[in-house]
């Protein structure tokens, strides 16, 4: 899917991927969303705005998406990432429609989204996504939604609702060994950045030779057909490869 959007497209977008197992609440998803904008344009895109009302704040009277101050003594202290409160959900979605590069957002676990109260971010998402067309000089913003549960869009309010577009592609599991195989190759052939000191162009070619070597091997084959045999889910698969410590 994701290919597929970025091989129509001119120009490199920017791809956020947003998990509604790891970001279990709206507040961990709009922080989640500036930290990969900082990564792929270097900017937080919130500096110009006005700070947060305090007025806005949670009950603790703290803003729970500024970082806590580094320690003196700390070497390298990280950076804050200045975000406003929750009842100020529309002021960063809204500022993706301003970037010079198209967006597009992957909500992985896309009922758990549902699930959230009042579903504040997928209504801003859908909505700014369903009006992106009249903004001046708007690149675009695509929101894909992945889930397994075939009810998700029953679940979604009626205001969410109505600014979804409709579309629904449905997946398969593989059809053969051979599609099992690919699926597996694609799993370990994931693009990685090459921008991280231990990493090099030598590296990842070695990486690349290393996979197809292991694919290749009659033994690991034998247990890809005896796996595929009992079940064709794709985590079951995931799980083969990911050795847990």
């Amino acid at each position: 899917m994701e290919c597929c959007v970025q091989n129509n497209l001119t120009v490199k977008p920017i791809v956020l991927r947003l998990s509604g197992w790891v970001q279990t609440t709206d507040k961990q998803a709009l922080r989640e969303i500036a930290t990969q904008l900082l990564h792929q344009t270097g900017s937080y895109l919130l500096s110009e705005m006005d700070p947060p009302d305090p007025t806005f704040m949670d009950d603790d009277n703290e803003n729970p998406f500024i970082e806590k101050p580094q320690l003196a003594q700390d070497p390298q202290p990280e950076q804050s990432v200045r975000l406003p409160p929750s009842s100020q959900l529309h002021a960063l979605v809204p500022v993706l429609l301003t970037l010079k590069r198209p967006v597009v957002v992957i909500l992985d676990a896309l009922d758990l989204f549902a699930l959230h109260p009042r579903q504040s971010l997928l209504y801003c998402l859908l909505d700014n996504a369903q009006s992106c067309r009249s903004a001046p000089g708007s690149q675009g913003i695509a929101v894909i939604g992945i889930t397994s549960r075939v009810d998700t869009i029953q679940l979604l309010e009626k205001r969410v609702k109505s600014r979804f577009s409709g579309r629904v592609i449905r997946t398969a599991p593989p059809y053969d060994v051979e599609h099992w195989l690919s699926i597996a190759k694609n799993i370990l052939l994931v693009p990685i950045c090459l921008q991280e000191e231990w990493l090099s162009e030598k590296w990842h070619q070695n990486w690349i030779s290393s996979v197809k070597d292991f694919l290749s091997d009659s033994r690991v084959v034998d247990i890809f057909r005896e796996t595929f045999g009992l079940s064709k889910d794709i985590k079951i698969l995931i799980r083969l490869l990911v050795r847990d410590f």
